[in-house]
């Protein structure tokens, strides 16, 4: 892991002072506001378009705060993943076409450095961007509905958060076994699609990380669930992605 701390400095100081710093957080922060505005509205906005019907009646429960967080984590589940795979496509395939990564690694950093400290800076930035916006949509809801629950919301949160540190690691994996930023993107979203559709599947939302995505959204009704079998093979998929992901760079021509 030669130059590790270096390089990891300046990966996160680049993302401090490019497009990456607005991409994930400003999506996070967006949800996080319009979330609980959403909420609020739809019911009106439902109404409204039932008038134009003669004769067709709609009623809806007044909306609540579970309404505002329920929304919140569509859009987590939806277009913050899809926003996760596209930008870590070329996260190191990127480098490699543009030959930066070559240029780095004639310095004193070793490939397995390289790969770790590109999975780490996204975590980080992740990790950050989400805190903010969930406690942007815990305030805009506070401010909207009474009585707004916090704990279901934050443990949902977690939950996902879990699943997209998977995924970082695995977009990390592709990115670094194509040499197309496109086809790392279209492996990406394979994985996404193939991991909702197999964890529609009991034994293996049960026995495994693919039911993380049901597992979060049961926790923002507070239903009971284990999740040691989730947490214990998602952490061991990060574990293993991340050296599958080393080695698959080691082994590669820039």
């Amino acid at each position: 892991m030669t130059g590790f701390s270096a390089f990891l400095g300046k990966e996160l100081t680049e993302i401090r002072r490019t497009w990456r710093i607005w991409v994930i957080p400003g999506m996070l922060v967006f949800f996080g506001v319009t979330s609980p505005i959403l909420a609020a509205l739809t019911p009106a906005l439902v109404r409204s378009m039932a008038t134009s019907q003669p004769g067709l009646v709609i009623q809806l429960p007044p909306p609540t705060a579970h309404d505002a967080y329920v929304q919140f984590i569509k859009s987590l589940d939806q277009l913050v993943l899809i926003a996760i795979i596209i930008t870590g496509a070329g996260v190191v395939s990127g480098e490699r076409s543009s030959g930066t990564a070559m240029l780095a690694l004639t310095k004193p950093l070793s490939r397995g450095a390289f790969v770790v400290t590109k999975i780490l800076s996204q975590t980080t930035l992740l990790v950050a961007a989400t805190a903010l916006g969930t406690a942007v949509c815990l305030a805009m809801t506070a401010l909207i509905f009474t009585g707004a629950g916090r704990a279901h919301l934050v443990t949902a949160v977690a939950l996902w958060l879990v699943y997209a540190v998977l995924l970082i690691v695995v977009m990390t994996l592709f990115s670094a076994a194509f040499h197309s930023r496109g086809a790392a993107a279209g492996a990406g979203l394979g994985f996404y699609f193939l991991t909702l559709i197999l964890g529609a599947w009991g034994p293996a939302a049960r026995y495994s990380f693919l039911g993380l995505v049901l597992a979060t959204q049961k926790a923002l009704v507070f239903e009971s669930q284990p999740l040691g079998w989730q947490l214990t093979t998602a952490a061991v998929a990060i574990g293993v992605g991340v050296m599958v992901a080393v080695w698959v760079f080691e082994r590669q021509e820039l």
